[in-house]
């Protein structure tokens, strides 16, 4: 029960940090960073329809060196 609090502590805390566009680096496992996201045309699947997605921010990550062998 603990743990479970402390993790949900803890990914409540990284997400307030990312909304707040700050970077959040977890040694010896990876970074995770706010991009802009430009405007896009998507599709979709199912009636073929085209639809414009605004421009916004997504949320990237990248490995540690750790993680990527």
């Amino acid at each position: 029960m603990k743990a479970e609090v402390a993790v949900e502590s803890l990914f409540e805390a990284m997400k307030k940090a990312l909304q707040r566009g700050e970077r959040i680096e977890l040694r010896g496992f990876g970074v995770f960073v706010v991009k802009p996201r430009k405007r896009g045309v998507g599709r979709n699947p199912r009636t073929g329809e085209v639809t414009d997605i605004p421009p916004g921010k997504t949320i990237r990550f990248k490995p540690g060196k750790e993680l990527q062998s």
